[in-house]
């Protein structure tokens, strides 16, 4: 789920006008349908903006051989994979499946939102059908396959801290860093580059990916009007939870994952341990992978092009 401001994304202006276009595209796809806009919208509160799978095909793209009918339709097809998966995972009870529970209820059987999200995987594949390299198929199939995977494998542990780490940096890397990746490898490809640079993009799609997942528990916390702990209602293992019982939060704090129905004192109680306790420590953490991302960016000369990524990197650091 995206977390950053609906702010103008910090591309360069020539490209202004084709992220326009994009948006565009998807908004048209999506809206073919009003069921399947509906649908859509409830599971993703906004979040389709502000398109930064397909900001980053266009950047990846413009250090190459930019041609914006080679480059719009990828980048939109990043996004509606986006979409599709975030429709799915609202289908999906994390805390029954870690506690190896059936799952044969309306969360996971979504009829319609089920349908939708299937719908928005369709979309993607048309766009990747007018996408100028047979090879992106392969390479969005990829990351599907591998959000898939992560999917089925939720974080099951808060301890040991190093065993808790490890799932957690798979969940993070499988839904969330794996797209990021793969936007910045396919808009290499569509600007005609190589591989060595794809492999420098790549490793920055991916830490950014990582940040923006760590970025998305830490805002989880955050709101003050009783919206907070989100992540903690529905029984999800999230970073800051993790740090939060390792630093002190206790075997209560560890288990209140699988107390359901929680009371409002008892809930409001662990949502403010785990904010200082764990937060900061997670938000250390985003952080580091953020610079990671800019680090990764040494072998691209300056330009434009490397001051805009450095620019999206930052704006997470800031989170």
């Amino acid at each position: 789920m995206d977390i950053m401001p609906v702010t103008p994304l910090p591309v360069p202006d020539d490209l202004a006008g084709d992220l326009a276009t994009i948006e565009q595209i998807i908004h048209a796809r999506m809206h073919e349908r009003p069921i399947v806009a509906q649908t859509a919208s409830a599971a993703l509160r906004g979040a389709e903006k502000p398109y930064l799978r397909a900001a980053l095909v266009m950047l990846a793209a413009r250090l190459g051989r930019y041609d914006s009918r080679r480059v719009i339709h990828a980048a939109a097809a990043a996004e509606l994979i986006h979409s599709a998966t975030a429709v799915h995972d609202s289908l999906i009870n994390e805390a029954a499946r870690r506690r190896g529970e059936s799952i044969g209820d309306q969360r996971w059987n979504g009829g319609v939102a089920l349908m939708s999200g299937d719908y928005l995987l369709a979309l993607a594949a048309s766009e990747m059908a007018l996408a100028p390299d047979a090879r992106i198929i392969g390479m969005y199939s990829r990351a599907v396959m591998t959000f898939c995977e992560g999917r089925l494998a939720p974080i099951t542990v808060v301890a040991p801290l190093d065993q808790a780490l490890a799932q957690h940096e798979y969940v993070a890397e499988s839904r969330t860093a794996a797209l990021f990746e793969t936007a910045a490898r396919v808009g290499v490809v569509c600007g005609g580059g190589d591989d060595a640079l794809g492999d420098v993009l790549g490793r920055f799609g991916r830490e950014l990916g990582m940040a923006m997942h760590i970025a998305a528990e830490v805002r989880d916390y955050e709101p003050d009007d009783g919206g907070a702990g989100r992540d903690l209602r529905a029984g999800r293992i999230t970073l800051p939870l993790i740090y939060a019982v390792d630093a002190g939060g206790g075997a209560e704090l560890a288990e209140i994952v699988d107390q359901h129905p929680l009371d409002t004192q008892r809930l409001a109680a662990a949502i403010e341990q785990v904010r200082r306790l764990g937060v900061p420590q997670a938000r250390i953490r985003m952080r580091d992978y953020a610079q990671q991302a800019i680090a990764a960016l040494a072998p691209i000369p300056p330009g434009v092009v490397r001051e805009a990524l450095v620019a999206l990197a930052e704006r997470i650091a800031r989170i």
